[in-house]
């Protein structure tokens, strides 16, 4: 790469010929292989290596140096003018160049002495036309043949030159110059570029030193067919608006396609071409069903009509996670309720409650405040004021008479969220709505994530909007014109969410960050005073129904029967010890059966009984 230098090089292609060659730049490793095509886009002078001839030392010029440079003349002769002219001369220079022979010149009657200056002034052919200074100090104009032999000297130009122009003049050779800011003895200056190129399918730009030693060939005539592929992540053409609308092919599709349940995210593969028209400008609201088993995602396109539906609450957990700043919250009590504690206030049906805020009762327990009123309407209805702790079961319904009609817009602009809704006008420009299809929808919070709004180039007119930073993949530009129409049908008006995504979703909306609600406190441990509430009968669990009762005989003997099992003692229960003490003294036991009546206690059993289980053995023998 040590002669790709200058500006002539800019658009050039070039072609790694041999061995390709690893490089490092900035501590990143770089690779060029055998056969890569390279487009040179930008040539950047690095800096200047100064190498003084005499002394072999080399230093590096930083490109603001401000010193003058004359050429140095080279102390080699030439064997032959050709040999001089295509060393020294360009065409491109400003002054012409300047030599001397050793010897006298003789051509068309004329001699050039020895040592007189000559200037060549242009190339005729295969002859030099050059001047020289005549009888009289009259310039001479003469031509010479380029064969002419003899032993010719470059004679030094009294030139004064800046750095930038010696790197113009000198091209990619270079030549002994003095600098006097630099010392007395001639110096070489080798200029290092940085090479910028483009390959393909590479995404950034290449940047190759000067320096690098690989061999590569101009294929630029040959190779104007090509097209370099850039490769893009669609992340990236949401800040390149300005390119759009544009074709695209797909390099590779999107890594998890986990997000929505449709028909055209499964096409998204490579080499399958879509038209992107622009930045979509919908924004979206998260919904849900009712039982939470199907989520989706509502544009603002959508065209169907809400009415509004009572919240529905199972605790006074959830009243209170519903519960927000500057909001009324009123609820109507639909099932019976009773409190674990004496202190925790009962509900009853028809109850109504006004929700007003959270307190903190006691260092390790937070308590809802509410308003309770009758059912019954009153005008001078008094309320009670109750404080219900988080934990408390129940059932409540919100208290509404909403019975208009919400789009979309209005629902986000006049109800709070999240809210629940019912769709009760289906969007008329989609051939299935499946939201009419619920009786409850919630609709839980707006998104505002940015979409592409794109569409497969076989069906122009059926556009669908892509999430990058959701469903991000690589593609290309393609140079093909673009569709003019914009599409009349949007498949992404209710894009269905799974699961996982949905979950991963909540955690990205604002004010996901927020503590939750507190925690309702722990219940009593079965030993303590709800044990004895429970058996008092007054505990919320439910009592065992009671067994049938059956009349005690004054006496009773015990028959074995294969339908009586007997059961193990719970080696953990006192008072199951002292009722076998206390029967064992009043009963009479027969002494065979003395030993297994120890470790058992069997129920009585009447003659009634055994009279039916006898009838049953001979019934269904074992």
């Amino acid at each position: 790469m040590a002669l790709l230098q200058g500006e002539v090089l800019h658009q050039k292609l070039f072609w790694c010929s041999t061995q390709g060659s690893v490089y490092e730049i900035s501590g990143s490793e770089c690779c060029l292989s055998t056969g890569d095509l390279l487009k040179i886009i930008a040539i950047k002078l690095q800096n200047v290596i100064c190498k003084d001839v005499e002394r072999e030392q080399t230093t590096e010029l930083p490109l603001t140096f401000r010193g003058l440079f004359q050429p140095c003349p080279d102390p080699q002769p030439y064997t032959s003018l050709e040999e001089l002219i295509q060393s020294k001369w360009r065409a491109q220079e400003a002054q012409p160049l300047c030599f001397f022979s050793d010897a006298d010149i003789a051509v068309d009657r004329q001699v050039i002495p020895k040592a007189q200056r000559i200037f060549l002034e242009a190339l005729q052919g295969k002859k030099a036309a050059v001047r020289t200074a005549g009888s009289h100090s009259k310039p001479c104009w003469l031509q010479l043949p380029l064969s002419l032999r003899g032993r010719f000297f470059e004679c030094g130009r009294q030139q004064d030159l800046t750095l930038q122009e010696v790197l113009g003049l000198q091209g990619g050779w270079p030549q002994r110059l003095l600098c006097p800011a630099l010392g007395s003895c001639p110096i070489l200056l080798s200029p290092v570029y940085e090479v910028q190129a483009i390959m393909h399918l590479r995404k950034d730009v290449v940047k190759i030193p000067s320096t690098l030693e690989v061999d590569v060939e101009d294929v630029t005539e040959e190779m104007q067919h090509i097209h370099f592929i850039k490769p893009l992540l669609l992340s990236e053409v949401l800040q390149m608006e300005e390119a759009l609308p544009v074709q695209a092919e797909i390099l590779e599709g999107p890594s998890s396609t986990a997000i929505f349940k449709n028909d055209w995210i499964p096409r998204l593969q490579k080499g399958q071409q879509i038209q992107i028209h622009g930045k979509g400008c919908a924004w979206r609201i998260l919904a849900s069903a009712r039982k939470g088993t199907r989520h989706f995602l509502l544009s603002s396109t959508y065209q169907g009509r809400f009415r509004r539906r009572p919240r529905e609450f199972t605790t006074v957990y959830e009243l209170a996670a519903s519960l927000q700043a500057g909001q009324h919250l009123r609820v109507v009590v639909t099932q019976d309720c009773e409190g674990h504690e004496e202190d925790v206030p009962s509900l009853s049906v028809g109850d109504r409650l006004e929700v007003r805020c959270l307190l903190q009762a006691s260092t390790s327990t937070t308590v809802l405040l509410c308003n309770r009123s009758s059912s019954e309407e009153e005008e001078d209805q008094e309320t009670e004021e109750l404080m219900l702790p988080l934990d408390l079961g129940g059932s409540f319904v919100e208290e509404t008479c909403d019975s208009k009609k919400y789009s979309l817009a209005e629902v986000l602009q006049q109800l709070p969220l999240p809210c629940d809704v019912k769709v009760v006008a289906k969007d008329p420009s989609l051939a299935r709505d499946i939201l009419s299809s619920f009786s409850v929808l919630r609709l839980e919070a707006c998104v505002t994530e940015p979409f592409l709004v794109s569409s497969f180039c076989e069906e122009p007119n059926e556009s669908f909007e892509i999430p990058p930073r959701w469903l991000d993949m690589s593609l290309f530009f393609l140079e093909k014109p673009v569709h003019p129409q914009a599409p009349s049908t949007d498949w992404s008006r209710v894009e269905e969410l799974k699961e996982p995504f949905y979950y991963h979703l909540l955690k990205q909306l604002p004010g996901s960050s927020a503590p939750p609600p507190p925690r309702p406190p722990k219940r009593k441990g079965a030993g303590g005073e709800a044990a004895v509430r429970t058996a008092k009968g007054t505990g919320p669990e439910k009592a065992k129904p009671p067994s049938l009762a059956v009349p005690k005989p004054p006496s009773f003997q015990k028959t074995s029967s294969p339908f009586i099992e007997r059961s193990t003692p719970n080696e953990y229960s006192t008072h199951l010890h002292l009722r076998r003490a206390s029967q064992s003294s009043k009963a009479p036991r027969d002494k065979g059966m003395e030993k297994s009546d120890s470790d058992h206690d069997y129920e009585t059993v009447d003659e009634d009984l055994q009279k039916t289980i006898r009838k049953m053995q001979t019934v269904f023998p074992f």
